[in-house]
This record gives structure tokens, sequence and C-alpha cells, in this order.
């Protein structure tokens, strides 16, 4: 072998020599490379993580402080408030969410300690609630207790005054009724019990003696019902009264006393009918505010 073919298989050997450097530094390069982007995209990945946790950590912020104050003014339409640790813990995540709202970037180390008090809270809600409806199912049990002691007790105050409406009424004794006539020749009044020969009724009676009735004057309206059925009414003196029971009956005349809760003998009043009576039954009702004091009956020949 020459010299020539010696230096040039040398200047051959320094030539693969050098690919073979450049070779392995270009691959070099591409793994380099290829392990960073690898990194940054793992980094990427973790990044993304952290922030959709963040996200998530703040929605579940916002629903639970959405839910406290929910909470707070349904207790407050029962007169309670929350206690002093439950509104301490409200304004930590409070303060939390703000600072995470504020820095754009992902703070581990606030997330954590806010899904934290997250955990805390709703916790703590949760058992309220459960108090609460528990309150709430007894509050409505003892309104329902009230409300059948209240109906009850309007009932039996109803009943009360209904009683003490009729204690309170007043009744007649020893009711007298006379029918008069003038004797022909001295023309003094006798009585009669012939039905044509009758010029007047002479009606007395006492009202017995009530302590619970409330003393007073009281019109007084007596009822004359003839033979037929039909009350006996004179003009200008008759008319219609209003009884308790909702109905009405007609009367022949009224008068006022007064009373005074002992037994009272009321004067005798004359009525005179227009027209000559006929024979039958007579029928004598006293009635004052709107219920019948008492009756009687007389027969005429």
């Amino acid at each position: 072998m020459t010299t020539q073919e010696r230096n040039n298989r040398s200047i051959l050997y320094v030539l693969i020599l050098i690919l073979l450097v450049f070779n392995l530094g270009l691959f070099y390069l591409w793994q380099s490379g290829k392990t960073e982007k690898e990194g940054l995209s793992a980094e990427k990945v973790k990044l993304e993580g952290s922030l959709s946790e963040k996200e998530k950590a703040l929605n579940a912020a916002e629903q639970l402080l959405e839910q406290f104050r929910a909470d707070s003014a349904a207790m407050a339409e029962n007169n309670v408030q929350m206690s002093d640790e439950l509104n301490k813990r409200k304004s930590e995540i409070a303060r939390l969410t703000f600072l995470l709202k504020k820095n754009d970037k992902n703070n581990q180390m606030l997330v954590d300690e806010l899904n934290a008090k997250i955990a805390q809270l709703s916790k703590q809600l949760a058992a309220l609630e459960q108090e609460n409806s528990i309150l709430r199912s007894n509050n409505d049990s003892l309104r329902t207790v009230n409300q059948d002691l209240y109906s009850e007790n309007n009932k039996l105050s109803a009943e009360g005054r209904k009683l003490k409406s009729l204690a309170a009424r007043l009744s007649t004794s020893e009711i007298r009724v006379e029918a008069l006539k003038k004797q022909l020749l001295t023309r003094k009044e006798t009585n009669t019990l012939k039905a044509r020969g009758v010029e007047a009724l002479r009606i007395s009676f006492n009202i017995n003696e009530n302590n619970v009735a409330e003393k007073g004057e009281r019109v007084v309206f007596v009822k004359i019902t003839g033979p037929e059925g039909v009350t006996l009414m004179n003009d200008g003196q008759g008319g219609v009264t209003d009884l308790a029971d909702g109905k009405s009956t007609k009367f022949s005349y009224k008068t006022s006393v007064v009373f005074e809760n002992e037994t009272k003998q009321i004067p005798a009043t004359i009525w005179k009918p227009v027209k000559k009576l006929t024979p039958g039954k007579y029928t004598v009702e006293v009635f004052t505010e709107g219920y019948l004091m008492g009756s009687t009956a007389m027969d005429l020949k």
C-alpha cells in the first residue's frame, strides 16, 4: 500500500468519525428536546388539573355561602341567629374565596385550606339543618295543638257566652189578664168572660229576680193572639219585633220597665180592642230583647 493510499484511508476514517460524532450529537439533542417536551406537557396537565380543582373549590364555596345565607334568613324568621362559630367559619371561607379569585394562578395551599373549611362548615350546616328539621316538626305539632286548643277555647267561650246569655234572660211570673167592661148604670169597670162585652184587657205581671242580668231599662213587647191565631193590633200601637233566633213576630203594644235584678211587679197596662172580640181562647205573650219572657191564656165565651 502506497503512502497516498494510507493518507486517503486516514482521511476516510476521520470523516466517518466526524459523521458519527455529529449523528450522536443530533440524537442527543433530539432526545433532550423530547424529554423537555414531555416535561412541559406533564406540567401543563398538572397545571390544568390544579386550576380545575381551584374552580371546583370556588364553586363549592359559592354554593355553601348561598346555603348559609338561606339558612340564616330562615332562622331569622323564627328569631334565631347563627352561632358565632358558624359565622366565623363562613367569614373564613369568604376570605379564602376572595384570595383565590384575586390571584389568576393556582395556590394549592389556599385551595387545600378552602376545601378543608368547606368540609367543616358543610358538616355543621347539615347537623344544624337536621336540628332545625326536628324543631320545625315539633313547632308544627305545637302549632296544631295550639290551634286545636284555640278552637276548643273559642268553642267553650261561645258556649259560655251562650249560657250566660240564657242565664241573663228575664222571665215573668203571675201573668194576669182581665177582660173588663163598664156597668151600664154605674159605668164602673167589672170583669167579664163574655167576648162581645169586653171593652178592654188589663194585663199585669211580675219580672222575676235575676242576678246575672244587667240592670237597666227594658222595652217589653206584649202580643195578644185571638182564637183565629191572628195577632190583635190597633193602628199606631202594634208592630213587628226581631227575635234572637233570626225570626220576627208581631206585637200588640209595647211598654218600658226598669229592671234592678230583683223581683219587680210591673204596673198593669190597659189595651182596648177596636173591634168586638169573638168567643174563644186568647193567648198573651211577653217578649223582651228578642226572647219570650212568659205567656198565659184566657177563654172568653
